[in-house]
């Protein structure tokens, strides 16, 4: 197996200087960089030629899904895994659907992250059967999976809801009449395929959003 440079992103420093210290312990490992927001990343990928990046699906102030875009529009041979703690099937799918190459969940330990580098490494991509089976319980509806990826308007109206405010204060605070948030708040529950508010919150942590 040909060494290779990895960079490692993600805004917990446990997590991340774990990850420094053991994958730079591994013999594939021909250099190994970090970063800990979307700023420090994208400075990394100007830096470094860099070959596979293991991902935090959850940063401040971005997503994990953002920056996987932006890795493919900069360089398509760069191979991304996705490391979250989250479990919702519509980001898994949504990961998947956006060409991803692996993904491992933080509880599943640091054994799981040097199988799935190597399967990555080896074949092209890598997904443990936690997610063939998320792929195989889903593909009659593959294509009707709703996005994670929101507007500005549509986060607002969720972290105002996620905070317990009623129609009326998210009315006031955002200038905007009690109709038309209420307007916004079918739409986004229509948009997620959820049934109610309470799902429409489920729906969100599930999946990093708020």
């Amino acid at each position: 197996m040909d060494s290779i440079r990895i960079l490692v992103v993600d805004d917990e420093a446990l997590i991340r200087h774990g990850l420094l210290s053991l994958l730079s312990k591994e013999k594939f490992v021909k250099e190994i960089h970090e970063a800990s927001n979307a700023i420090e990343f994208r400075e990394q990928l100007a830096k470094h030629p860099i070959d596979l990046v293991l991902l935090d699906m959850k940063l401040p102030g971005t997503k994990g899904l953002e920056l996987l875009k932006e890795v493919q529009r900069a360089n398509s041979e760069i191979r991304v895994i996705g490391l979250t703690g989250m479990e919702g099937v519509e980001l898994i799918i949504n990961l998947l659907k956006s060409g991803i190459h692996g993904i491992v969940f933080k509880l599943d330990g640091y054994g799981e992250i040097v199988r799935t580098i190597q399967g990555v490494l080896k074949d092209g991509h890598y997904f443990q059967p936690k997610i063939t089976n998320i792929i195989q319980a889903n593909s009659h509806r593959w294509d009707h999976i709703p996005p994670v990826s929101l507007s500005r308007q549509e986060n607002e109206l969720l972290q105002a809801i996620g905070n317990g405010l009623t129609t009326k204060e998210i009315a006031r605070q955002t200038r905007m009449t009690e109709s038309t948030i209420e307007t916004y708040r079918v739409r986004l529950i229509k948009k997620l395929e959820v049934t109610n508010t309470a799902a429409l919150l489920a729906y969100a942590y599930r999946n990093g959003i708020l």
